[in-house]
């Protein structure tokens, strides 16, 4: 009866139970599965913060490299005033020595002071015009500027009227004589002359007009005024001018034997004998001048005493030796004391070289005159041949500060002042008495 009575067990508790761990674990699941979310997402934004702050990153990476080249290019484009400046005065200078070149060359073309020497054979044609001329003048190379030719021609008024025929012309002759030479056929006469050496600019001037080329006047203006300035020699003159000079190129119009046409000018001739000077004087000679302590043209004016003083080739080195002597002592010996200066200043004074030095010869009031000034005169007193200029660069070395010329040209050199008088005496003595 109790086993009866006895109510079964109640398996629902233990559904119930079973059911309960179920839904627990779905729960704890569920809470899993939505932190597992929540990571994945916190992750994902992680992710995704990242990638910006890379991406930002890169972007500021990129700008800068075209912000410095930016940079760069203003750097590289910017220049300053003082270049402008710099670049400018470049510009000018170049403008400003191109224009100078090309005046020279105009101005030569039209004058010829400095062309060629070389004959040209051409034929004019009939009926020739100016123009056919100046371009026939052009393609022989007898002048560069053609319309120039030709409107020089128009200021001249030239009839343009030529002579049909050959004839023989050179590039030396200026504009005048190029125009005029097919004016009228004539032939040119070849002038051959020969300038001694010691000869004076007024003897050179002289001796040209006295053969019929050129005149005086025109010598004497193309001596200092001509552009001989492609010589070294002659633009030192013109660099430190001489006031008291009385004519420029006096000591350098070279001794030799020359031809010239008849109708060459006075710058023509003197251009051909300054380019022998050049020829002869090498460039060793200027630095001989150099060590000497001596300029170009001191050495030239003490070859012109020598010339002028000495007869015979073997006492120039003994001349040349007392003036370095006396203007190595100052001292002693302030004035030069040449008979030949005092006898140039009277050929310039009265036009005349006096035919013997007298004691009031070496009182004319000159400053070529070295017995009245100190030192060297303002120029040479001749022109001197090429032995007179070695001897001045090379002079001998000696005690000498005197030297007399005897009766019979001879030269006697002293020391002293008394062997200078007993040698003056000794020749005197020797004279006839009158």
């Amino acid at each position: 009866m109790n086993e009866q009575n006895k109510k079964p067990k109640d398996s629902r508790p233990a559904r119930s139970s079973s059911v309960s761990r179920a839904q627990e674990e779905k729960r704890l699941e569920r809470s899993a599965s939505k932190k597992q979310s929540r990571d994945l997402a916190a992750q994902r934004r992680n992710t995704r913060e990242k990638k910006r702050e890379l991406s930002r990153i890169n972007s500021v990476l990129k700008k800068e490299p075209k912000r410095k080249r930016s940079e760069n290019a203003v750097g590289k484009w910017f220049i300053s005033p003082l270049v402008k400046t710099m670049v400018y005065l470049a510009v000018i200078l170049v403008i400003s020595v191109f224009l100078g070149f090309y005046l020279i060359s105009v101005a030569n073309d039209l004058f010829a002071f400095v062309k060629s020497e070389e004959e040209v054979t051409l034929t004019v044609p009939e009926n020739a015009t100016i123009e056919e001329v100046s371009d026939l003048l052009y393609e022989n190379g007898l002048i560069r500027y053609p319309s120039l030719f030709r409107f020089y021609a128009k200021l001249k008024k030239d009839d343009g009227k030529f002579i049909a025929g050959e004839y023989t012309v050179k590039a030396s002759m200026n504009y005048d004589l190029l125009r005029n030479a097919f004016k009228y056929k004539y032939s040119r006469t070849i002038v051959r002359l020969t300038i001694p050496e010691g000869f004076t600019c007024d003897d050179i001037i002289d001796l040209f007009v006295s053969k019929g080329v050129s005149s005086r006047e025109e010598f004497i203006q193309a001596i200092n005024t001509a552009d001989f300035s492609e010589f070294a020699f002659v633009r030192a003159l013109d660099e430190n001018p001489n006031p008291d000079r009385h004519y420029r190129l006096e000591g350098y119009l070279y001794p030799d034997t020359y031809e010239f046409y008849s109708d060459a000018s006075a710058a023509q001739c003197l251009y051909k004998l300054l380019e022998n000077f050049d020829k002869k004087f090498k460039d060793v000679y200027y630095e001989r001048c150099q060590a000497l302590g001596l300029t170009v043209d001191q050495v030239i004016t003490i070859a012109s005493y020598v010339q002028s003083e000495a007869y015979y080739l073997d006492e120039y080195e003994r001349v040349a030796s007392v003036f370095y002597n006396r203007l190595n002592n100052p001292a002693a010996f302030p004035c030069l004391e040449s008979d030949a200066t005092a006898a140039y200043a009277v050929q310039l004074l009265e036009g005349k070289r006096p035919d013997n030095v007298t004691p009031e010869t070496l009182k004319v009031q000159s400053p070529y005159n070295t017995y009245l000034h100190a030192g060297l005169s303002p120029g040479a007193i001749s022109n001197p041949g090429y032995d007179a200029i070695m001897t001045a660069l090379y002079p001998a070395s000696t005690s000498y500060y005197y030297f007399y010329t005897n009766s019979d040209r001879t030269t006697v050199f002293s020391a002293t002042l008394w062997e200078h008088q007993a040698a003056i005496a000794a020749d005197q003595n020797r004279l006839p008495q009158s």
